[in-house]
């Protein structure tokens, strides 16, 4: 018979039961991608330790190895503390992770195997994610074999269950038991009546007394099917196989187990019009089915259940996609009882776009979390994290997460751990994608990170280099990306960050200061003179743009204390930081104090006013206003751990409770750097010469070239006997960003000539010809 693909998008292993509070709040996000550029990467799986540690499991693209597993810990602030990679010849992806009680890690995936086909290995990390052992598994077919999920005992026996292809037997279900070596203990495979397509997706591990396996099995249709084998032998206690309406396709993807013993399986099943329904079925300890639920949507068309999560012996909750009435895919959770699949809610959720939305996992309890991919208006698929009230269905928060480059978020995995919830994903860049994982936190715990003048003034290091990035990186990452250069024609043009109040109608009679970059904030920190207003610019009154300025022209505390904050600031809007930062309130309780419940945004451009307009508020006590700033940007000092490098992002440092003079945001912004994208004058990535334009040309051309970085460059044009004619540039200081240079020939006879550029370190030079026809 016609074998169908199954598509599956997540088994989870563990389900908790430990939430019941909203959380809302962004606490970290690592960004992780391979070596060879603007390649593909992803997370598939992740783990909490008892230690609080996360785990997370994925795979990079590298130039030498290809496609590799790759594995993470993390502490619970993001600081990446362990990583170890599994490369063989070929492809080598994960699907599931697991930890032990003495936080031993194991990893099942896929790998090339010497037969063209992937073999499942299971890998075994210690604690410091050092290698313990690595076993393959290659089905009797010499053909695909991949493992769908993994899980530990107490025991510290390991179990891998997935798919494999068999000979003259099609695909099988097989289940591995190994022992803490390493060593085989048992496999266990069964071939379905038709001896066609049988594919283990779920399964779920109770100790040494309860194995289950769950999937899709040909018998005279793809039906669902389910094997519960005792963990210690492997001898099959029972099995129960389901087939809806009459040959119709019936795929299991998700199964949970509850303390009674009982098991729970869900997915997708044809009814009598040839459309998918969600089936979830209750079966008891011995096998024996409690009920039957589905669910068809009110437009009786395709739908589809992924995930599956239960609160207690109460509750079963299930989640996928739905066609619904008036809009196309909703993420759809039903709650069953779990006594006698009763259903007692139902709840859509369709995204901002009204497009596709796929709930693709979930952790149960009180109230349930769902992850999926959701369209996003005017991007591409989002990560939406929600969750839902329990008893009665009701949404109790949304939250999106959209990439850097609007493009595709996927999200593949979602584990809750001490009032903290973790996903891990896909998400696209504009060329290639990366392995992404987030923690979110309640608003109110969550840890924020400042910064004072003298640690911003440190000189950036090169990110290549291995040594840990400083202060001055992260001045430069939050510079590029929440100030960064925007192009001509568009609102805020030409970008920076400004100090003061702008004011281009009055230049001659007020002043501001803009940076471009944070090499220049770094270079004009720390100022140490007197807080006051922008009086004196060396010895010539204030006035008018100062881009980029010196500090031996206006040395100014307060200045400096407002750079430094509104650096913090750039830095949580942009991510580099936890964010929300600028949303907080300060409040020292005083009822005088005219800062008082502002929040720090406010108070900053408070101050920007105050600077350029200085002379007319006689009143201002710059000092108090300077002690304020000071006060703020030291409350979240401490060394600096890194969650990622490229792009940068570090942890926080404490939560707002810890401050007793600020409080919570009350409503922080959504999209603090909602600009247009279009409008960013994005910097190249490495130096390039253009042809120039127009070619042949008379008696002018334009020659345009790209420079990644500021830095002294000469441009030259020479005739066919290499004789220099003319001089555009010489050791001038080129910006980052594209440069165009006007050449003017009228001088010149018809002939071929050549431009030459070159840096005055003589790390890059190009040549390109021209044809001056007269």
């Amino acid at each position: 018979m016609k074998q169908i693909k199954v598509e599956r998008y997540l088994i989870l292993l563990f389900l908790f039961s430990a939430l019941s509070f909203s959380q809302d709040t962004r606490q970290w996000v690592s960004h992780l991608t391979g070596s060879l550029k603007n390649s593909h990467s992803s997370g598939s799986a992740l783990v909490v330790d008892k230690s609080g540690q996360l785990i997370v499991t994925g795979w990079l693209t590298n130039k030498s190895t290809g496609v590799d597993i790759v594995t993470v810990k993390y502490s619970s602030d993001g600081e990446e503390l362990k990583r170890n990679s599994f490369a063989n010849a070929g492809i080598d992806k994960p699907v599931a992770i697991a930890v032990d009680t003495g936080k031993n890690i194991y990893v099942a995936g896929y790998t090339t195997s010497g037969g063209g086909g992937f073999d499942f290995v299971t890998i075994k990390y210690d604690s410091n994610l050092q290698l313990i052992w690595s076993a393959l598994y290659n089905g009797s077919d010499n053909k695909d074999d991949q493992p769908t999920a993994i899980a530990v005992n107490d025991s510290l026996n390991i179990f891998v269950s997935g798919w494999s292809k068999g000979t003259g037997s099609g695909v099988d279900y097989v289940t591995i038991k190994y022992d803490q070596s390493g060593v085989e203990k048992w496999v266990r495979r069964y071939n379905g009546p038709a001896n066609s397509t049988d594919s283990a997706l779920g399964m779920v591990l109770y100790r040494n007394t309860d194995l289950y396996v769950t999937g899709t099995s040909v018998d005279s249709g793809y039906d669902y099917f389910t094997i519960k084998y005792n963990p210690v032998t492997g001898d099959s206690i029972w099995s129960a196989r389901y087939n809806g309406y009459l040959l119709g396709n019936d795929i299991a993807r998700g199964i949970v187990r509850n303390t009674n013993n009982e098991v729970y399986i869900t997915g997708s099943s044809q009814n009598s019009l040839g459309n998918n329904d969600y089936v979830t079925i209750g079966y008891t300890s011995s096998g024996a089915v409690k009920w039957v639920g589905r669910y068809n949507s009110p437009t009786n068309t395709h739908d589809e259940a992924y995930a599956i999560g239960l609160y207690s012996t109460s509750r079963i909750y299930v989640t996928g996609k739905s066609i619904q009435t008036g809009s196309f895919n909703d993420i759809v959770t039903a709650c069953y009882a779990q006594s006698d699949g009763d259903s007692n809610w139902v709840r859509s959720y369709n995204g901002t776009a009204g497009d596709e939305d796929i709930g693709t996992a979930m952790v149960g309890g009180t109230n349930p979390y769902i992850i999926g991919t959701s369209m996003g208006t005017g991007v591409g698929k989002d990560f939406i994290l929600i969750q839902l009230n329990g008893t009665n269905g009701g949404i109790n928060l949304t939250v999106r997460y959209n990439g850097f480059a609007n493009s595709d978020d996927t999200p593949v995995a979602l584990f809750s751990s001490s009032g903290s919830i973790y996903i891990t994903g896909q998400s696209k860049k504009i060329k290639g994608s990366e392995l992404l994982t987030i923690k979110y936190v309640d608003s109110e715990v969550i840890k924020y990170r400042s910064f004072i003048q003298e640690s911003l003034a440190l000189k950036a290091i090169s990110i290549k280099l291995t040594q840990k990035p400083n202060e001055g990186n992260v001045c430069e990452e939050a510079m590029k990306l929440a100030y960064p250069k925007i192009k001509k024609g568009y609102v805020g043009y030409p970008g920076g960050m400004l100090i003061g109040s702008q004011n281009p109608d009055s230049a001659s009679s007020y002043g501001w200061m803009r940076f471009d970059k944070g090499k220049s904030v770094s270079a004009y920190l720390p100022d140490t003179g007197s807080a006051k207003w922008f009086d004196l610019y060396a010895t010539a009154p204030f006035v008018g743009e100062k881009k980029n300025p010196k500090r031996d022209k206006h040395n100014n505390h307060l200045a400096g204390e407002l750079i430094a904050l509104k650096v913090s600031i750039a830095a949580s809007d942009a991510g580099v930081t936890p964010p929300t930062f600028g949303d907080i309130r300060f409040d020292d309780g005083n009822s005088l104090n005219p800062y008082r419940n502002k929040t720090l945004r406010q108070i900053a451009a408070t101050a920007d006013n105050y600077l350029t307009y200085g002379k007319y508020y006689s009143t201002v006590d710059w000092k108090l206003l300077d002690s304020i700033l000071s006060l703020i940007n030291h409350s979240f000092i401490d060394t600096l751990q890194i969650v990622c490098r490229d792009p940068l992002v570090v942890t926080g440092v404490n939560p707002i409770d810890s401050v007793w003079f600020l409080k919570p945001a009350i409503a922080p912004l959504l999209e603090p750097l909602a600009f247009d994208r279009n409008a960013i004058e994005l910097t190249p990535d490495k130096f390039q010469l253009y042809q120039n334009y127009p070619n042949p040309f008379n008696p002018s051309t334009t020659i345009s070239f790209d420079l990644p970085e500021q830095t002294l460059v000469t441009l030259k044009v020479y005739d066919m006997l290499g004789k220099e004619v003319a001089i555009l540039l010489e050791n001038e200081e080129c910006d980052e960003g594209t440069t165009e240079v006007i050449f003017d020939a009228n001088s010149l006879a018809s002939g071929v000539y050549f431009y030459r550029l070159s840096t005055t370190d003589s790390q890059y030079h190009q040549l390109q010809k021209m044809v001056l026809l007269k």
